[in-house]
């Protein structure tokens, strides 16, 4: 399970090549960024395998992005920019997302949303759009990268994959993970917030369960189950 747990190699599966076109802010601070900026596992810390970071919330407060709110964590992470919300609503989904993941949501499962637009994305200025949208008063960081450098390095770390970008992609993604398993995913902002909260609790902790191992598998003609996937676990 080890390496195959690892964040994202490059980014996962076949959702690198979307994911890389559409962090829509993400991939030009990544590509605009300083020619000194490099990626290399030197730079990557703990089982998620992410580079640090020094970021300043919307309180204003100056934290390490990886060892103050990661490390030890349950996290859903996502770029956004607040110009951007009219073309990608990433924040109302996930406002949605966090209502229905109840009194989870702030106590064992952490959300951070990463501006790409450092420069406009004041700390006040996020604060004004958090309580526009309704976001929670806990639980949820917007944040802004300090550094240039480091921004461009974590942009590649989340979005960065060797295929030629398709210029017709637009589909913003987001990431949740579980650091201390080491465990990670990624969705889509387009998916339906009932799916998205089953992906994010199924890498949260849980009670043990002394019942019957059931493995999941292809789902009977006529069975009941999610049809979503025509699983059941």
């Amino acid at each position: 399970m080890n390496d195959r747990r690892k964040f994202l190699k490059g980014v996962s599966g076949a959702a690198a090549g979307l994911a890389a076109t559409a962090a829509v802010g993400a991939v030009q601070q990544g590509s605009t960024a300083k020619k000194g900026a490099k990626l290399t596992r030197a730079k990557l810390y703990g089982r998620a395998q992410l580079p640090e970071a020094m970021v300043e919330t919307m309180d204003g407060k100056r934290l390490h992005l990886y060892a103050d709110l990661i490390r030890g964590k349950a996290v859903v992470l996502n770029y956004m920019a607040i110009d951007n919300e009219a073309r990608f609503p990433i924040t109302a989904k996930l406002v949605e997302i966090a209502k229905k993941l109840g009194p989870r949501f702030g106590k064992d499962v952490q959300f951070i949303s990463i501006t790409s637009d450092a420069v406009r994305d004041t700390p006040a200025r996020l604060r004004a759009f958090a309580r526009k949208m309704g976001v929670p008063d806990h639980g949820w960081q917007f944040v802004r990268v300090l550094s240039e450098e480091e921004g461009a390095v974590l942009a590649m770390r989340l979005y960065r994959h060797h295929r030629k970008p398709d210029p017709h992609t637009r589909l913003d993604a987001m990431h949740y993970g579980n650091e201390p398993v080491g465990l990670w995913g990624l969705f889509p902002s387009s998916i339906a917030a009932d799916d998205a909260v089953l992906r994010i609790r199924s890498i949260l902790p849980g009670g043990r369960s002394d019942g019957e191992m059931r493995r999941a598998g292809p789902r009977k003609l006529d069975e009941a189950g999610l049809p979503f996937n025509h699983r059941v676990g």
